[in-house]
């Protein structure tokens, strides 16, 4: 009788034992379940940072936005503004500038083309064509204020006080906005145009205004293969024309070539 109580002691104890390791396995299990798995800090930093390098050519001002646009999820809104230059044409340089954009920093950064055809500062402003700009809201405005079209019927003097009304009246409205201006298309065997453009990159300096200056991708003013550049009327650039265009803005917002 003895024997059997001290076999049911062992069989009980070994029960026990198995019970109580079975118990702890499922628990340990559960948990590795449920915690995540710590993610490396280093490689971490890598992919919020991924884009940076992108971000070399532009002010402090936009790369702070798009951070922010990483922490909040809410993208930057880019607006471009301009002539019939601007055009919201799907073969156009916006469009490709879009891409880029989508392509090198995702769903950070919204565009929003405002094409104003034909138009010249006079016109915009009397038309009060500004008010559009406010209400799109833009964290970044990426104007082209007419120049071409205000060559030799509005005056550089007066295209820049437009320019200056204009973008009063938008800053008065919008805060914390980064202003990027940039020429129109350049103009064949133009001799005023391009000291226009000297004084449009004077005001941008002379207002804190950031200044873009496409040209550097098209041929000189004086070259006959700057027509190739251009529409047929010469006032809006051609697939060429878009393609320098679009590689010059490139370059600027995504440190690419």
């Amino acid at each position: 009788m003895k024997v059997w109580i001290n076999i049911i002691a062992i069989i009980t104890l070994i029960a026990t034992i198995v019970a109580g390791k079975m118990y702890w396995d499922q628990k340990i299990e559960a948990e590795g379940v449920a915690r995540p798995t710590a993610v490396n800090s280093s490689s971490a930093s890598a992919s919020s940072s991924s884009w940076k390098s992108d971000t070399n050519n532009l002010p402090a001002s936009i790369v702070k936005k798009l951070e922010k646009a990483e922490q909040t999820g809410k993208p930057v809104k880019l607006v471009i503004v301009g002539s019939q230059d601007t055009s919201t044409d799907s073969s156009a340089w916006p469009a490709h500038l879009e891409e880029k954009l989508t392509n090198t920093y995702g769903l950070a950064i919204e565009v929003e083309v405002q094409e104003y055809k034909d138009k010249n500062s006079l016109e915009f402003v009397r038309e009060k064509l500004y008010e559009k700009v406010i209400e799109a809201k833009p964290d970044v405005l990426l104007f082209e204020p007419f120049l071409a079209n205000d060559n030799g019927t509005v005056g550089i003097t007066n295209t820049l006080d437009n320019i200056n009304l204009i973008m009063t009246h938008i800053n008065e409205n919008v805060d914390d906005l980064v202003t990027i201006i940039q020429p129109s298309h350049p103009i064949y065997h133009a001799v005023n145009y391009p000291k226009e453009a000297d004084q449009l990159k004077a005001f941008a300096k002379k207002h804190d205004y950031e200044y873009i200056n496409h040209w550097s991708e098209w041929p000189d003013s004086n070259s006959e293969s700057l027509l190739s550049y251009l529409t047929e009327s010469k006032t809006a650039p051609s697939e060429k024309g878009n393609t320098a265009w679009a590689k010059a803005l490139e370059l600027y917002f995504t440190n690419s070539k």
